[in-house]
């Protein structure tokens, strides 16, 4: 029987197979150019939408602007906190079990580092339509129209002139370089304030010395990125209130439709800022506010400065010199005051976890649990002279890790976070803030908890007081005025 791919059927049909190539490309050019011009006419269509917005907007922007109050920033903790540190009493030792008797340690003044000075850089230039700036240490080129160069802010009417500035900036070539800023915000894993902290030197470089063109130029750049940034003004200042997701502290706020503003991008936090007038409209599409849940550490080039510290552990003094990045110390200087879960999630940079770390390590790697909590007890509590941030700045400011490597005192908020750190990364334990009234420790979920200890309930666990404040204590003792009273919080860590 012959087989019927065999003749001329098969003859057919493989002719059919043959031809039906050009009939597919056909198709298919067919619908790759429907495809195209569907496209165009999407992206025509949504630029036409967003050239609305835009005019919208400066419609918005021209009716009455209305006069808001400013309020002063508040304050986590409201009590006293005390101006002399603390110091055990032989007396006040736990009774069960006894404990070695160490001596009472004398903090021993380690010291001070230099002063903070900002990272040489190159003013930035242009270079043809395109400007370079230094990042902390990050080179950055972006392109830019030469009217963000070249405006200025007119003495006019207010309201007709944000309007003004608005439509000019919605004409400019502002998309390419929007696009660039995020492209870098990802490459160097930028936090929301790394991403701010980004576009204002950008706004630096386009208009230097202009603090009001600036502002201008940053609340166009924030919103057209997605944040929830209002822009006022008073007099010929020009001022910038950001919608924040975390509480914000130390800041001066305002609040407009519902929705509170602060002056984190005030160098002053707002100090100078009272009543201002600004806008009630919204901008057409939903806007975030910025999220400083936590910190980004790692995109500095580590720019070192050096610590020398020294303490007293069972009777044998002990000298450090700590490497630690200024770059990350300058950048955590700018960063708003928030909640406490902020610095109890924020480690140290590489450079500090390297060197102090690795050093701490040589010690506590022969010891036991306890010993080792202990030993960087004394290290804490001795190694950092104590003074309130109300001596020490006239103002409330919480240190990340890194800070109190810099500045010559720190305080009982500071010590915890540190000593928080130290816990979690060296001897992996269980650790957590503990927020009394006028005061913070820590507790640490020690294996044994031994008699007489003093504890913290949390998570249904009785974990181990360890604070890092009150000079000469070893784990299990906590200051008299605290050791009976419940924590008002616990902060967990994330470190």
């Amino acid at each position: 029987m012959r087989h019927p791919c065999n003749g001329p059927v098969y003859a057919m049909i493989l002719a059919g197979f043959i031809a039906q190539p050009a009939f597919a490309s056909d198709d298919f050019e067919t619908y790759r150019l429907k495809q195209h011009q569907a496209a165009q006419a999407a992206s025509a269509e949504f630029q036409e939408y967003k050239e609305k917005e835009d005019r919208d907007f400066a419609s918005f922007l021209k009716a009455r602007w209305q006069e808001f109050e400013t309020h002063q920033g508040r304050v986590r903790i409201k009590e006293p906190k005390p101006r002399q540190v603390p110091a055990i009493m032989p007396s006040a030792r736990p009774v069960s079990p006894p404990l070695p008797a160490p001596e009472a340690a004398k903090p021993v003044r380690p010291s001070s580092p230099r002063p903070l000075a900002a990272p040489a850089a190159p003013p930035a230039k242009p270079v043809g339509q395109r400007f370079e700036v230094m990042f902390y240490g990050n080179r950055v080129g972006f392109d830019f129209d030469e009217k963000w160069t070249t405006y200025r802010l007119s003495k006019g009417a207010r309201a007709e002139t944000m309007s003004t500035f608005w439509t000019m900036m919605s004409g400019s070539k502002y998309e390419p370089t929007i696009r660039t800023i995020g492209e870098v915000r990802r490459e160097l894993k930028l936090d929301d304030w790394g991403h701010v902290a980004l576009w204002r030197e950008v706004v630096r470089a386009l208009q230097p010395d202009r603090l009001s063109e600036q502002n201008l130029l940053l609340w166009y750049f924030l919103v057209k990125s997605g944040y929830d940034v209002r822009l006022g003004y008073h007099g010929s200042d020009v001022h910038l209130f950001v919608a924040v997701k975390q509480q914000v502290y130390s800041t001066k706020f305002t609040t407009v439709g519902g929705q509170t503003y602060y002056a984190v991008m005030a160098t002053d936090h707002g100090d100078s800022i009272g009543s201002f007038y600004t806008y009630e409209a919204n901008y057409p599409n939903k806007l975030s506010p910025l999220d400083i849940g936590s910190a980004s550490t790692g995109f500095t080039k580590a720019a070192s400065m050096q610590r020398n510290l020294s303490f007293e552990y069972q009777n044998k003094s002990i000298r450090l010199d700590v490497p630690y990045d200024r770059d990350l110390v300058q950048y955590m200087g700018t960063y708003p005051q928030s909640e406490f879960e902020l610095y109890f999630d924020t480690g140290g940079s590489s450079l500090l976890a390297h060197g102090l770390l690795t050093e701490l390590e040589k010690h506590t790697s022969k010891m036991n649990e306890e010993e080792a909590v202990n030993f960087l007890l004394a290290f804490v509590q001795q190694s950092f002279p104590y003074k309130t941030d109300d001596e020490q700045f006239g103002r409330e400011k919480y240190f990340f890790v890194e800070e109190s490597l810099h500045y010559p005192y720190n305080d009982c908020e500071d010590r915890s976070v540190l000593f928080s750190w130290l816990v979690s990364r060296l001897l992996g334990i269980k650790v957590v803030g503990l927020v009394y009234p006028g005061h913070m420790t820590t507790a640490v979920a020690l294996k044994t908890v031994k008699p007489g200890y003093a504890t913290a309930d949390y998570q249904g666990n009785h974990l181990v007081i360890a604070d890092p404040t009150y000079i000469g204590a070893t784990v299990g003792m906590a200051m008299p005025s605290y050791e009976k009273l419940k924590p008002k919080r616990v902060i967990d860590t994330r470190f």
